[in-house]
């Protein structure tokens, strides 16, 4: 992978050279993108698929006369210059006058690399398949059948404008997932890092295979309210919904966010921050229109505190952006991309000794907002879900259908676990906890 991607140097030539053929008097902002990915999948135990692949995006951003075009392709090689300006300002001419998003100023933030790893882009097909092997041969060892996928991916991201934008950095992001199914019953665990090396395939292989023995033969339970112990893995499901539906500037302006600022609405050991510092989250220092993108501390100690802003949101509400945008112009508005929970100072094993009626969950699936402003969610739960009584795993149970405000499951924390995992998310990652709620619904 590492002989194939162009340097920074490189896509910022690439990018000079777009910008040069730009109008005159237009306001520019070009974004180049090299993305090289590598991915090998397996089930039944076996490899059956390994692919790879690498693109070159161009994107051109024309802003003149109250009117502003965009253009976007992707290209085998770098002569796609002429035919882009073409068509982004073609784009212009006959778009609609009114107000369009400009081109930002630079900010003068560093092109930080944290999220980058020379190890992950080294990594070879050999590399993957030995770490398939490790959760194949521990799931054969226990009479269980392995699939999943081992993913690397490489990613520069270069930006240069005509105010002044000169930006480029690279990260890197490495993920196993592995499904385990048995006779009656599966398992899932999954690993994120933006350092492959980080990713130990024998401990997943080891927690998956262990709760995919313990999953088997499931008994229904009745619906209702419970306790709930939950896995990082259903925790960073649930944040990621929270940041979509009402941690965005957009969101609260137009009146759909649950977010009221200065109130508390959660418990006080809860605090929720938008991380770009944290290495383990793959993060890039800049957002889609270049601006440097910075922490943010969201639910600060249970109390509505800051949500995440782009230009145009940040503009309206009388604030600076935080550097959450997506391409402009968009109608999404910004989200969170690095989501943390910070962590308390419990384990799984405490949080269960502490539950006398409740359930253990693993994860969360095929969730559905139903009433943003309520932050109400529905969905299954998956992969392990067990029964616990007297502060003991007693038995699996078949999975549930919950409807649940997430809000309101963060205002009853009973324990928050010290350890966090990464999550791969919709628009970068989560790190999160376990966690122990006083009441989750399930409907049935």
């Amino acid at each position: 992978m590492t002989s194939e991607l162009r340097s920074r140097e490189e896509l910022l030539a690439i990018a000079d050279g777009v910008l040069e053929r730009a109008p005159a008097g237009a306001e520019a902002e070009v974004t180049v993108t090299e993305s090289s990915t590598a991915l090998t999948r397996y089930a039944n135990g076996g490899i059956h698929q390994n692919v790879a692949d690498r693109t070159l995006r161009l994107r051109l951003r024309l802003v003149r006369d109250g009117r502003s075009g965009v253009a976007e392709m992707q290209v085998a090689g770098v002569d796609g210059a002429a035919s882009l300006v073409e068509t982004a300002e073609a784009i212009r001419s006959h778009s609609p006058q009114g107000d369009p998003v400009h081109i930002l100023t630079p900010d003068g933030g560093a092109d930080d690399e944290s999220g980058y790893s020379d190890a992950t882009v080294a990594v070879t097909p050999e590399d993957r398949a030995d770490r398939v092997a490790a959760v194949c041969a521990a799931a054969a060892a226990r009479g269980q059948r392995a699939y999943g996928t081992c993913e690397t991916v490489a990613t520069t991201v270069a930006m240069v404008s005509t105010a002044g934008l000169r930006r480029a950095a690279r990260h890197s992001v490495a993920e196993l997932i592995a499904v385990c199914r048995g006779d009656d019953g599966s398992a899932y665990g999954a690993r994120h890092a933006a350092d492959a090396g980080a990713i130990d395939a024998g401990a997943l292989a080891d927690e998956v295979t262990e709760r995919c023995s313990r999953n088997q033969g499931a008994q229904p339970v009745d619906p209702g309210t419970y306790q709930v112990v939950l896995s990082p893995y259903a925790v960073a499901e649930m944040l990621e919904y929270l940041g979509l539906i009402g941690l965005g500037g957009l969101s609260v302006l137009e009146q759909r966010s649950f977010m009221r600022f200065g109130e508390r609405l959660m418990s006080k050991s809860v605090t929720l921050t938008d991380d770009v510092r944290l290495p383990e989250l793959a993060p890039l220092p800049f957002d889609g229109e270049g601006a440097t993108t910075r922490p943010v501390t969201i639910i600060d100690a249970g109390v509505c505190n800051a949500v995440v802003h782009d230009s145009v949101t940040a503009k309206r509400a009388g604030v600076a952006t935080t550097g959450h945008s997506f391409p402009q112009p968009n109608s999404d508005g910004p989200l969170p991309h690095y989501l943390c929970l910070a962590p308390g100072d419990a384990d799984p094993e405490s949080m269960i000794v502490a539950c006398d009626h409740g359930l253990l969950v693993t994860r969360f699936w095929y969730v559905r907002p139903v009433h943003p402003l309520a932050t109400i969610i529905t969905g299954m739960t998956r992969d392990g879900t067990f029964l616990i009584e007297k502060g003991h795993v007693v038995r699996p149970v078949r999975d549930l259908r919950f409807t649940q405000s997430i809000v309101d499951a963060l205002s009853d924390v009973r324990a928050i676990g010290s350890e966090r995992l990464a999550s791969r998310g919709y628009f970068g990652a989560t790190l999160a906890p376990w966690l122990h709620l006083g009441r989750f619904t399930f409907s049935s």
